[in-house]
């Protein structure tokens, strides 16, 4: 099982990190405008959020610092908004606050955990889903931004391995 996540990690993550940034667009594309990402929760995209929230969990439990928002992602979608609404808010609340703490603590790319916490501004301006939006494009952005340059840096590092 190591050989596999080590050989197609990168893919994997490419792809959960894909889908969700595209999610909130499949989302409103396909069910319409609703007051959070969780409402779709009662939409035939269900399986979508269930899927991405899932992926999403299992990449940040494989990141060191992220373990955390991990928990409370993976407390979210098991708590669902139709059954468990005040559960499943304060899940989704620590899930977003606990995000915050490993893009600001970062020494690279930390612009991206200043730019996440001006979602703080958005809330009471543009609503509930909007600032979700937001927040989960920066995460996704971040992600990606960093994947790609451990790729890169990982690439140029065997290059000059084998140039020796």
């Amino acid at each position: 099982m190591e050989k596999y996540i080590k050989k197609w990690g990168f893919w994997i993550k490419l792809v959960v990190i894909l889908l969700s940034i595209l999610q909130p667009f499949i989302l409103i594309l396909t069910q319409g405008w609703l007051w959070s990402i969780s409402s779709y929760w009662k939409t035939p995209l269900q399986p979508l959020f269930i899927l991405v929230n899932a992926g999403t969990s299992y990449f940040f439990f494989s990141t060191e610092k992220w373990i955390l928002p991990a928990i409370f992602l993976l407390l979210l979608t098991a708590f669902s908004v139709e059954e468990y609404k005040f559960i499943h808010n304060i899940f989704a609340g620590m899930f977003f606050l606990s995000c915050s703490i490993p893009m600001i603590q970062t020494k690279r790319f930390q612009f991206f955990g200043l730019i996440y916490l001006l979602s703080i501004a958005i809330l009471p301006i543009f609503g509930m889903l909007i600032f979700e939006i937001y927040c989960v494009l920066i995460l996704g952005f971040y992600h990606l931004t960093l994947l790609l340059y451990t790729k890169y840096l990982e690439t140029k590092r065997g290059n000059l391995r084998l140039n020796k």
